[in-house]
């Protein structure tokens, strides 16, 4: 029973001893520990509280409001925020910058403020006090800072400059008018060049428009060019058709003339000779010109005179 109680004695101080001893990891810290004079990181799950410091492994960011010179020893304000982290590839430079304590990244961090004031005053003295701006300070500290707080330990996350201006209130509103002066000058470039560019599309728009009707009109030309020679083209055509058609009525006009000529009884058989008896029974007085031999070109005589002479002479041929 003795070694039974003994046995539970033991186990019960060594759980005491555990949990007084031991701390489970949070995932917002850093555990550091030393081993033979180097700082090294624990990654188990609990870690004994007596031989491990736990940082916190959270974003810190820092405001600072200083005054630097400008050239010229003319006084300028300048209010920016730096936001660090502790370096895991850097943990022994973090505690010999911010030593062996729970605040040892806000400690560094104040260290790293310094080099940024020093930092600050270098570039404000090598610039007149109207070429500061908080864009070349930002981009100037965001570049140097990298490897300074690296030597303290810390991962630099981050630099914005809010405020860089003239302590000398003159001096501040003077360099208000001129950025003012600045920024409409700039607005009326960029007006001017609105209108440039509208006055040139407009041109370039015209002179499309101008060139478009140009071509349209030189196709509606060309298109009366063609339909003009297609009608002449018709009307010759129409006048050749007309041309061949009285070719051939006065060949049939000569081939009746001959026919006539050899058969003169013929004659009587043409429809204009009884239209012309016709019309001279309706007009008793009237005299009608009618040549059917040379002799009679010069006489007036009657259509059916002119009837009763021809069967006369027909008949006188058949006797003979």
């Amino acid at each position: 029973m003795t070694a039974v109680f003994l046995s539970i004695f033991i186990l019960l101080i060594i759980v005491f001893a555990f949990l007084f001893e031991f701390r489970q990891r949070r995932p917002d810290q850093i555990v550091l520990a030393d081993v033979q004079g180097k700082i090294i990181k624990r990654k188990a799950r609990f870690y004994p509280r007596h031989f491990s410091l736990a940082v916190p492994a959270t974003l810190h960011s820092m405001d600072m409001e200083f005054e630097s010179e400008a050239r010229g020893k003319l006084p300028v304000k300048i209010k920016l925020t730096i936001s660090t982290a502790a370096d895991d590839a850097h943990l022994t430079e973090l505690v010999r910058a911010g030593g062996w304590n729970s605040a040892l990244v806000q400690k560094a961090s104040k260290e790293l403020g310094l080099f940024v004031q020093a930092l600050t005053g270098g570039f404000c003295q090598a610039l007149e006090i109207e070429e500061l701006s908080s864009k070349d300070l930002q981009d100037f500290l965001q570049t140097n800072l990298i490897k300074e707080a690296q030597k303290l330990g810390l991962k630099l996350l981050g630099v914005n400059v809010q405020l860089i201006e003239p302590l000398d209130s003159e001096i501040a509103e003077a360099m208000q008018q001129q950025e003012a002066a600045r920024i409409r000058e700039k607005t009326e470039k960029v007006n001017q060049k609105a209108r440039l560019e509208a006055s040139r599309f407009r041109f370039e728009t015209d002179e499309k428009i101008r060139r478009m009707e140009h071509e349209l009109r030189l196709k509606q030309l060309e298109l009366q060019k063609t339909e003009q020679q297609r009608e002449a083209e018709l009307s010759r055509y129409q006048v050749e058709q007309e041309l061949e058609r009285r070719r051939l009525q006065m060949e049939l006009e000569k081939e009746e003339l001959k026919i006539f000529e050899q058969h003169p009884e013929l004659i009587l058989l043409s429809p204009q000779i009884a239209r012309l008896a016709e019309a001279s029974q309706q007009l008793k007085n009237a005299k009608t010109v009618v040549s059917l031999t040379g002799g009679d070109l010069q006489k007036g005589i009657n259509v059916l005179e002119i009837i009763e002479q021809t069967l006369q002479k027909v008949l006188q041929k058949k006797t003979t």
